[in-house]
């Protein structure tokens, strides 16, 4: 159970509406709730492009992890969930580019029938390992729709 002071938001009144909170640290690892390809007011990024998808939730997976003193470099996980396994296979390359620098985290991808926004076509959450002292829950909301 996540405790006050453990968690982050990104745009609170979304999470409560859904019930969790994006981003919760414990034992010096960062967990991110699944991450899906939206903009500020919650449309999809990226409707029926796989690559489009990856390149925008990558690019909030960054933001975040820098808000708290990582980079990819600590992801040790990710599970991602895909709507269509063959369109995602098919745009690895974008996602190989942002870990191009850095060891590839443990992966694991599950063909799911539908996601919580219907034009998204991935969600991807996060494990990061952090060093000693990067962790603030003083932090200030990322202002992302995640």
């Amino acid at each position: 159970m996540a405790k006050q002071g453990q968690t982050q938001h990104f745009n609170k009144p979304l999470e409560d509406s859904f019930g969790f909170s994006a981003i919760v640290h414990a034992n010096g690892l960062l967990h991110l709730a699944g991450i899906v390809s939206i903009d500020e007011k919650a449309d999809v990024v990226g409707p029926g492009d796989m690559s489009a998808q990856i390149a925008r939730i990558y690019d909030i997976m960054e933001a975040t992890l820098a808000k708290n003193g990582a980079t990819l470099e600590h992801v040790v996980s990710e599970v991602m969930y895909t709507t269509d396994m063959a369109k995602l296979m098919e745009a690895t390359p974008e996602r190989a580019k942002r870990y191009e620098a850095y060891a590839n985290p443990a992966t694991t991808a599950v063909q799911v029938s539908a996601l919580a926004f219907p034009e998204a076509m991935l969600e991807i959450q996060v494990m990061a390992q952090l060093d000693e002292g990067e962790w603030s829950p003083d932090v200030p909301s990322l202002g992302s729709p995640v």
